[in-house]
């Protein structure tokens, strides 16, 4: 092979090579500044904090009435649904806090919360005379003003049920004792009577304290129903102490008529709202 002829392949090989080096900087240089059609593939940045803020199918912010709908809200929706027969009720009960203001038209943030609920069942096709709202006031926990919670819980009532008044109520986290209109004397009931009875055991046995908050209907004025409250909170604290419970380990306090779990337009309604709520803390 002649000179000439190398010097002419060095050449095409130095060429070549310069080629190829310039077109991966230049690769390099539109991927960084975002230039080219290369750059759709750079993720943008996450929000880590918000990536890591707990969501429900159908969930609530503080202080805002409107539920918001997520992944599996449809599912819920329908499974609710699912549960219609032929006569029975949908019980949908609003949770609220108090520090929550009162939505215009509504007597606590609970029962607006409900109604939006029904609104979303309703255009699913539930009859809108077959649901039944209610409210009930919950505690406030750590970073609830911040975040998304549950607001709500709802149950399908048989008929023969629907219009009973219990006058003994267990919930998950209360136990609801009812009273008659304008008294502090409960409502006689051998279910009462026994479930005090094992309650004062178990407190003696433990030292776990108990919470009485008595509440009333919106009959009368409110300083006379706030006192009333008041009155029926003690006259069950009386039934503790005199099972040999320490006075001490008991706390009573009165809400009136501020807290209403369901609409005192009816007498089954505001039956339901006379009541203490007795809550167990637990060691």
């Amino acid at each position: 092979m002649s000179t000439s002829i190398k010097i002419l392949l060095l050449l095409l090989a130095w060429l070549l090579y310069t080629v190829l080096v310039y077109r991966g900087c230049k690769r390099e240089l539109c991927l960084t500044c975002g230039d080219g059609a290369q750059s759709g593939i750079v993720a943008p940045p996450v929000d880590s904090a918000q990536a890591s803020v707990k969501r429900y199918p159908i969930d609530f912010q503080w202080g805002n009435a409107n539920p918001f709908q997520n992944d599996g809200a449809e599912d819920e929706i329908a499974a609710l649904k699912a549960g219609l027969a032929a006569d029975n009720i949908l019980e949908v009960t609003g949770y609220y806090y108090e520090g929550e203001p009162k939505p215009q038209g509504f007597e606590n943030m609970g029962f607006a919360r409900a109604e939006q609920i029904k609104t979303l069942l309703v255009k699913a096709g539930i009859p809108a005379d077959r649901i039944r709202v209610r409210a009930r006031a919950l505690d406030e926990a750590p970073g609830m003003r911040e975040g998304y919670f549950v607001g709500y819980e709802s149950r399908w009532l048989a008929p023969e049920k629907k219009d009973v008044v219990e006058t003994l109520q267990e919930l998950d986290d209360r136990i609801i004792i009812r009273f008659p209109t304008g008294s502090t004397q409960k409502v006689y009931d051998k279910t009462v009577d026994d479930y005090l009875d094992k309650l004062a055991d178990r407190i003696k046995k433990t030292g776990e304290t108990v919470t009485l908050t008595g509440h009333t209907d919106n009959v009368g004025d409110d300083a006379k129903n706030m006192t009333l409250g008041q009155g029926r909170a003690d006259a069950v604290k009386q039934i503790l102490v005199a099972k040999g419970v320490k006075p001490e380990q008991i706390t009573t306090a009165s809400k009136g008529e501020t807290q209403p779990v369901t609409s005192n337009d009816t007498e089954a309604g505001r039956a339901e709202n006379r009541r203490v709520e007795l809550r167990l803390n637990k060691k």
